[in-house]
């Protein structure tokens, strides 16, 4: 069963998209997508479906690095974290 991951994150400074599209997402696992969606100015949210919850637990810690590190260096504080499976996929 599909597993989403959404967060949203606030900003110190305004959001700059154009540094946010250069990440690297090569190590995300196979079958994973996030979007980034805006908020207002100095808020994103992001939602990443994971083809599994044993996918996700198996990425986690490495998702954490990250975020730890993107929290430092770009002056970001996450405001919400929330997790759990899809049991309905429309589209």
């Amino acid at each position: 069963m599909a597993y989403a991951v959404m967060t949203t994150w606030k900003h110190k400074n305004p959001i700059d998209w154009k540094e946010m599209a250069s990440e690297d997402f090569s190590k995300m696992p196979k079958g994973t997508t996030v979007q980034w969606f805006a908020i207002d100015e100095y808020n994103h949210g992001s939602f990443a479906t994971y083809t599994s919850k044993e996918v996700y637990d198996g990425f986690k810690a490495e998702l954490n690095a990250y975020r730890e590190e993107a929290s430092s260096s770009r002056e970001i504080e996450k405001t919400l974290d929330v997790v759990g499976p899809i049991n309905v996929d429309v589209g």
